[in-house]
């Protein structure tokens, strides 16, 4: 199958073009070839050493009625393979030296739920997220809007994360529930 002009200009505009401006906005991040990204690279901020691998997607833009999605990564944070991080009109903070292992999803808002009006047509609602410094979240976590995780805390893998994680906290299940501290 070959693609004709139309779709070679499509691929170059939405896809092609949004991730060389990421690049060229954050030279001292590594995005590989095979990540995706799609929105506005002017609201992303990869800090130095940060490596982003693929095929990881990185969306930020605005939608359903919200209007602040950007999306801000530390210095030295790993972000693995198949990621999905999409702001989604919310912000997305993430600290330095954190290791985002492969299979996660991070988002910033969802779909409203209210009965009488199609999931998809209502507007969302969200408060971001926020993940401190020297955070390890492992394989196949769900990190939903509102979701706090504080300096040094552990996501077990699988696990999914609502609300507030403390600093330090070893957290496991779906919901994540703290097991015992880093400190012993």
């Amino acid at each position: 199958m070959t693609m004709g002009l139309k779709d070679v200009y499509r691929l170059a505009r939405d896809e092609w073009l949004p991730k060389e401006q990421l690049r060229r906005r954050n030279p001292g991040a590594y995005v590989t070839t095979r990540a995706i990204f799609r929105g506005d690279p002017t609201r992303v901020h990869l800090g130095a050493e940060v490596y982003v691998a693929g095929p990881t997607v990185l969306v930020c833009d605005d939608g359903g009625g919200l209007t602040g999605g950007r999306l801000s990564v530390g210095d030295r944070t790993y972000i693995g393979e198949f990621n999905n991080i999409r702001c989604a009109g919310a912000s997305i903070v993430i600290g330095s030296d954190c290791l985002i292992s492969q299979h996660i999803t991070i988002v910033g808002s969802n779909h409203g739920v209210a009965a009488g009006r199609t999931i998809v047509s209502q507007p969302w609602s969200g408060d971001g997220v926020e993940i401190g410094d020297d955070v390890w979240i492992g394989s196949g976590c769900t990190i939903l809007p509102g979701a706090r995780i504080g300096d040094g805390a552990v996501v077990a893998a699988g696990s999914v994360v609502r609300g507030t994680v403390e600093p330090g906290a070893i957290v496991a299940g779906a919901p994540a529930r703290q097991l015992r501290s880093r400190e012993g």
